[in-house]
C-alpha cells in the first residue's frame, strides 16, 4: 500500500492492541455499573475494564461504503442506551464517560443530544430523552402501547411443579443456603435453580457477614404472584383457597 501503510488498516479498522478496545471488558464494566452481576460467575472490575476508544476519525475508512458499524463513543453510548438499566433507570453521563478513556460527561451529553436529533429526523419509533441526571432510550408515546403489550405477555411465567416447589421452600424459609434446600425437603436440580435466577424470581447473594450465599425471592417474585410484600404470604400450613 502506498506510503508503507499497514495493509491491516488503521484507526477502528486496525486490529486491537493489547491495551485497545475489549468488548468483554466493556460488558463487564457495564454489568458492574448496572449492579447486576451474574450470581454464578463474577469478575471484579479493575482499571483495565475501562474501554480505550480512539475518538479520532478514520479517514481511510470514510470512503468504504461496505464498512460496518464502527466502535466510537457515539455507537458505544447508543448500545448502552439500547440495553438500558433495570427498572427504566437513566444512564448517567458520568457513569458512561467512566467506561471510556478521554471522554468527559459533557461529551456524553452532547452525543446523547446528537442521537436524539438523528432519531427525530429519521422519524424513528423510539427516542432518546433526558431524565433526572442521565439519559434513556424509550418508545415514543404513540408506540408505547405496543411495549406495554409485550411487557404484559412477559409477565406470564410458566413454572413446572419442581420450580414451584423451590419457590415455596425459599419464600417461606429465606434466606436459604444452597445445601439448606435439601434439608428442607427440596432436592431440586441445579438447572431449575439457575432458571429461576435467570428469570429474576430468585437471587443468590452473600449475607452482610459475607458468609455462604443464600437464595432469596425478588421483587419480580412479588410481582408475578401479585404480592405487595412477603408479609402477604399465607401461612405455610394454610390450604389454598
Amino acid at each position: 500500500m502506498a506510503g508503507g501503510k499497514d495493509a491491516a488498516g488503521t484507526g477502528f479498522t486496525a486490529p486491537p492492541s493489547d491495551d485497545g478496545l475489549s468488548i468483554d471488558r466493556l460488558a463487564r464494566a457495564f454489568a458492574a455499573m448496572m449492579g447486576g452481576a451474574d450470581p454464578y460467575e463474577s469478575a471484579p472490575v479493575t482499571p483495565a475494564d475501562v474501554v480505550h476508544v480512539d475518538a479520532s476519525p478514520d479517514l481511510d475508512a470514510a470512503d468504504d461504503a461496505d464498512a460496518g458499524c464502527q466502535v466510537s463513543p457515539l455507537t458505544i453510548l447508543e448500545a448502552l442506551l439500547f440495553v438500558g438499566l433495570s427498572a427504566g433507570r437513566p444512564l448517567s453521563s458520568r457513569a458512561v464517560a467512566g467506561l471510556m478513556r478521554g471522554v468527559r460527561p459533557q461529551e456524553i451529553d452532547d452525543l446523547a443530544a446528537q442521537l436524539r436529533r438523528r432519531y427525530r429526523a429519521d422519524n424513528c419509533p423510539y427516542e432518546v430523552v433526558s431524565r433526572d441526571d442521565g439519559w434513556l432510550m424509550r418508545l415514543r408515546p404513540e408506540f408505547a402501547g405496543f411495549g406495554r403489550v409485550l411487557e404484559a405477555r412477559a409477565r406470564l411465567v410458566r413454572l413446572d411443579a419442581e420450580a414451584l416447589d423451590v419457590l415455596a421452600v425459599v419464600a417461606w424459609n429465606q434466606p436459604v443456603p444452597r445445601d439448606g434446600l435439601v434439608e428442607l425437603g427440596c432436592d431440586a436440580r441445579p438447572a431449575v435453580l439457575r432458571q429461576l435466577v435467570r428469570r429474576g424470581l430468585l437471587e443468590l447473594r452473600h449475607g452482610d457477614d459475607g458468609g455462604e450465599p443464600r437464595y432469596r425471592t425478588t421483587a419480580r417474585f412479588l410481582e408475578v404472584f401479585r404480592l405487595e410484600s412477603l408479609a402477604d404470604l399465607p401461612p405455610p400450613n394454610q390450604p389454598p383457597g
